[in-house]
């Protein structure tokens, strides 16, 4: 993937600089990499719609294929192509796209600005636990719908992210990470992060691993269990993996990738051999968890999965939430035996008005429940939240056999 983002940069330099036969180029062979990125897609029938609006409206077909919306009569460079005859399949396609697929029922609305992240579900007291970036906690939603919380904001407690509930242990791993949306943190704790192993019953923190202050940039926000009791956590600043081992006392270093460049959502493959990762910025890898080797998972040719976050294993296939493409959608992945490349793509939720900046959730029977509005989106570059915003939500949504 290297290669694919210095391509895109190189691309980028030579627009700045008007040398668009240059940019062509640069941004033909970042395609060739990365066929399905839907970035680049569009970047090339930018750069390729005046000097050859056949090849443009052939490369808008090609993001059409993916599932995605666009309204190219806002784009200077791509609006002329509506005129023409071959691109009426394309509008088609495009249209046929906004089209709403799957149907969410309501769990929990959340008022104020909490930042809701993660779900995870205790069955023992049948209920949900939803962490909060900007309000440091974890909220606790009783079978009744009441709310109250299982951990309290603390000077300890910065941003929690990713959650994962281990209920024969009566365990509940815990990321916590210094975030620039968290209320009220002290200037002290920037570049804090740590795995917590939490008491399940009594919210009492157990234990706390801390990552290491080493000048890298660094927010564990997802992480996952494997059957064994090993914890893994994905740094979303970079391309690190790190681990903790049963019964270890500290967070180990898995791997390192510059084939990464934000590590989201993991989960251990059925065979226990590999983890599999969303990239956000260029997709699914698998990392074999013997050689720690990072392959990109090959996808079909009508699936793009830029801007993957969270990603659950539900037995043979893997359920992701992509919150960054057009539209945000939930999707349900296929993956061959060996891991190395999907075999099938479905969109189970999308073009739904509770669907804004999902994240990460859980499954409890055939449903997943998961964070369908975050409030990522209201959030400002400063990591304040702005005036008038709406509820976090967590939705369900059901999940075919």
């Amino acid at each position: 993937m290297q290669a694919f983002f210095r391509l895109r940069r190189e691309a980028a330099t030579a627009v700045r600089t008007g040398d668009a036969s240059l940019a062509r180029t640069k941004i033909t062979e970042a395609l060739a990499l990365m066929p399905t990125h839907p970035g680049v897609l569009l970047s090339a029938a930018r750069l390729t719609a005046r000097q050859d609006p056949a090849a443009a409206v052939e490369l808008l077909h090609r993001y059409a294929s993916l599932g995605l919306i666009l309204d190219i009569t806002t784009d200077e460079a791509l609006s002329p192509l509506a005129q023409r005859l071959d691109f009426a399949p394309v509008a088609e396609r495009l249209a046929a796209n906004r089209k709403p697929i799957g149907q969410l029922a309501p769990i929990a609305s959340l008022g104020g600005a909490p930042l809701a992240e993660s779900v995870a579900y205790d069955p023992k007291r049948k209920r949900l636990l939803i962490s909060q970036v900007h309000g440091r906690k974890i909220l606790a939603i009783g079978a009744d719908g009441t709310a109250s919380d299982f951990i309290p904001t603390a000077d300890d407690l910065w941003s929690v992210f990713g959650i994962v509930a281990e209920p024969k242990s009566r365990t509940l791993w815990a990321l916590t990470s210094a975030a620039d949306q968290a209320r009220d943190l002290a200037p002290t704790a920037k570049g804090s992060n740590a795995l917590l192993r939490i008491d399940l019953d009594t919210g009492e923190i157990m234990a706390r691993y801390g990552a290491p202050f080493d000048g890298a940039k660094r927010q564990l926000g997802d992480l996952t269990v494997a059957t064994d009791g090993t914890v893994y956590a994905s740094n979303s600043l970079g391309g690190e993996i790190w681990r903790l081992r049963p019964g270890g006392q500290d967070l180990d270093l898995l791997v390192r990738s510059d084939e990464i460049g934000s590590a989201q959502g993991l989960a251990v493959s059925p065979d226990g051999s590999a983890l599999m990762v969303a990239d956000y910025p260029s997709g699914l890898h698998r990392i074999d968890l013997t050689t720690a080797e990072v392959t990109p998972v090959a996808l079909p040719t009508d699936l793009s999965l830029t801007g993957a976050d969270g990603v659950l294993r539900d037995g043979q296939t893997l359920i992701v939430v992509q919150n960054g493409v057009t539209p945000q959608r939930v999707l349900r992945l296929s993956i061959s035996r060996d891991g190395r490349r999907v075999t099938r793509g479905e969109v189970i939720a999308a073009n739904l008005p509770d669907l804004d900046e999902p994240t990460g959730g859980v499954m409890h029977g055939r449903h997943f429940i998961f964070v369908a509005r975050s409030q990522w989106s209201d959030f400002g570059p400063n990591g304040q939240p702005r005036e008038g915003l709406s509820p976090a939500k967590v939705m369900s949504l059901r999940i075919a056999p």
